[in-house]
């Protein structure tokens, strides 16, 4: 076999692998065909920017609308400042007869409020604490003294005995409790007839 018949055949095989590797390239493709590239010049930052703007002020509008709108929940009694109660007993205790609420707590009046005026209004009515009622007070049959409302200037009806304005002392814990009796000179337990106890006009 002479030099030229054995080159024939290499050149064939070589021939074929090239083919086959061509082939390969063909079904495996380009791996940067498919990949978009992205024009960064086509992104316009204003216009991101004013979105993101537009939906800041739609979401603070949003919560202004919710703050602006009446809340139902504060209507009514006990949205104000005091105890709500449905209206006014006796109980004894060691200071003797005195007026409730339906609940049992010890009510007060304080001197510079008997003729029906409120005074104790803002950190006062935090500590002496309104007596509010809802509608027209239940008032017990041994309660001797005229029992009627007044509308406070921070909201809320209360119970007024006598032209006293009622108030619970937030120190009370519990009915029977008289702790707030005779406090600062000005505040004291109410009688079933009106009267302060312990004031010593009271005779």
């Amino acid at each position: 076999m002479t030099f030229r018949s054995r080159l024939l055949p290499m050149v064939a095989v070589l021939a074929l692998v090239a083919a086959a590797c061509a082939d390969d390239d063909a079904l495996m493709g380009d791996p940067e065909d498919g990949v978009a590239e992205v024009d960064e010049d086509a992104v316009d930052d204003d216009a991101l920017e004013d979105d993101v703007l537009e939906d800041d002020a739609a979401e603070d509008e949003a919560a202004e609308d919710a703050a602006a709108e009446p809340d139902d929940a504060a209507d009514g009694p006990d949205a104000a400042v005091g105890v709500v109660t449905s209206g006014i007993e006796v109980a004894d205790s060691d200071l003797g007869a005195h007026l409730v609420t339906a609940e049992g707590m010890t009510t007060y009046a304080a001197v510079d409020q008997l003729e029906g005026e409120v005074v104790c209004v803002a950190d006062c009515a935090q500590v002496w604490q309104p007596v509010l009622v809802d509608g027209e007070p239940d008032v017990a049959a041994d309660v001797d003294a005229e029992v009627t409302t007044i509308e406070r200037p921070d909201g809320g009806t209360q119970l007024v005995v006598e032209g006293a304005p009622l108030h619970a002392f937030v120190v009370d814990a519990e009915p029977g409790d008289v702790r707030g009796q005779g406090s600062a000179d000005r505040w004291f337990v109410v009688s079933p007839t009106g009267a302060l106890l312990g004031v010593a006009d009271d005779d």
